[in-house]
């Protein structure tokens, strides 16, 4: 019998560096996203299997480089601030010559799966998308520096590093994907709607009954929950557990490293662990863990 050849998992950029090149600079704790400042000289790199990440190289100085898929080598020569993005998990390799100096972005699958289920597109890319140039007066661009500017760890920097990964995933998939038009809501959500969600904020650590969110909306349970999906897009108890998610999201962020799963779970308004653990992953597509980036 014939061995199945082993295939070659994608590489993870984040941890791997080619020998030409040395990482200056790197972000550290930012859920589902990294940054690096990178220089260098000139190398060639194969990713026979891909990227585990999705990769926004940013140039801060002048680069010639070939880019190298399976149609063809495309030699480009990019000017400082330009970008190019490279899709996760399909073959590729380059070849560059002289000084590199540039900054990194990489998006876990999961974190621009995210991004694009909200836009209502898939995140799969095309080997081509590596062929293509973003210029300097891209709306990436801005957003990268200022991306970069959080590497200095100042007060509030994961939470900002999160804001601007999710603005270059919208800007990255607007290039590279045809986005749905955007459809204004025709009004306001209504009052009831407003006092419903007002309640569930106020007690979201307590166990609350449908009837008890429509008799604070003023209306029977029935209209309550079809006025409230249709001007929320879930039904009541999904938008509770959402928020729950979110608070649970807070805490994770500001004091992960030091409170338990369990006192984040009941601080979230989740009857345990693992309930949080079930709903987390339910609606974010990750685990509590895997949002620390452990």
């Amino acid at each position: 019998m014939t061995p199945t050849p082993t295939r070659i998992p994608p590489v993870d950029i984040e941890t791997y560096v080619p020998l030409s090149i040395t990482v200056v600079r790197r972000s550290s704790g930012w859920p589902g996203l990294f940054m690096q400042e990178r220089r260098g000289s000139s190398g060639v790199v194969n990713y026979a299997s891909g990227i585990r990440q999705h990769i926004l190289y940013f140039f801060l100085k002048p680069l010639r480089q070939e880019v190298i898929i399976p149609s063809g080598v495309r030699p480009v020569s990019y000017a400082a601030g330009e970008s190019r993005f490279t899709p996760a998990g399909i073959p590729v390799a380059f070849r560059w010559s002289g000084e590199v100096h540039l900054l990194m972005v990489g998006f876990e699958p999961w974190f621009f799966e995210r991004v694009a289920a909200e836009l209502g597109v898939p995140a799969g890319l095309p080997v081509a998308t590596n062929n293509n140039t973003l210029g300097t007066r891209h709306p990436v661009a801005p957003l990268v520096r200022a991306l970069g500017m959080e590497l200095e760890n100042a007060a509030g920097s994961t939470l900002a590093a999160e804001g601007l990964g999710r603005a270059i995933a919208v800007r990255l998939l607007r290039e590279f994907r045809q986005l749905p038009p955007h459809r204004p809501s025709d009004a306001a959500p209504p009052t009831a709607v407003l006092r419903a969600v007002a309640l569930m904020r106020r007690r979201l650590t307590e166990p609350l009954t449908l009837g008890e969110i429509a008799a604070a909306a003023g209306l029977s349970p029935f209209h309550f929950a079809r006025q409230f999906k249709a001007a929320t897009g879930h039904p009541p108890h999904e938008y509770l557990v959402r928020l729950r998610v979110d608070r649970a999201q807070e805490l994770l962020r500001t004091h992960g490293r030091r409170w338990t799963m369990a006192a984040i779970a009941q601080e979230s308004g989740f009857s345990d662990q693992s309930h949080l653990a079930r709903q987390f992953r339910r609606v974010l597509g990750v685990t509590p863990g895997d949002f620390l980036g452990s």
